[in-house]
């Protein structure tokens, strides 16, 4: 298997908040190619056949103005949404972290109950904490819930 098979997260389905996030940015990216057609248009009107009375330089001012404003919400939009990925990670290694801990305490509690002297309490305890760090133990916890990876261990 290859590092890259190894470190892929599964995908998980778009929440309805996320499609709608993505929805918009589509829009906004849209909204900005018009912009662009229009003051392409507009210059080409300006070289090729210009209107008279008409003042194409205020006319692309309100359409870069416009345009800028798309391309300004478009990338506070993007920022949202990039914290809200970011918070969600946070939040999933947090119940991970969440998880390992809550294994280590029962396995530890397990360990004490079944100890006879402060001396053994010492010994299984710090047996505990060095078992729990070994990678194949970790995936175990991990991979299992609470109760299962407790009494494997």
């Amino acid at each position: 298997m290859n590092k890259a098979q190894t470190d892929s997260i599964p995908e998980t389905p778009p929440t309805p908040e996320e499609e709608r996030a993505a929805r918009h940015l589509r829009m906004l990216a849209r909204t900005a190619e018009i912009h662009m057609e229009v003051m392409e248009a507009t210059r080409t009107e300006a070289v090729e056949a210009p209107q008279p009375g008409v003042d194409y330089g205020q006319r692309v001012s309100v359409i870069a103005k416009s345009l800028r404003l798309t391309l300004l919400l478009e990338q506070k939009f993007a920022g949202q949404r990039a914290e809200r990925r970011k918070a969600a990670a946070k939040r999933e290694a947090a119940q991970e972290d969440w998880h390992a801990l809550r294994v280590k305490l029962a396995v530890l509690a397990a360990s004490y109950e079944s100890s006879k002297d402060a001396e053994e309490v010492d010994r299984r305890s710090t047996e505990v904490c060095e078992r729990v760090e070994q990678p194949e133990v970790a995936e175990l916890i991990e991979a299992s819930r609470a109760e299962v990876a407790v009494a494997a261990l």
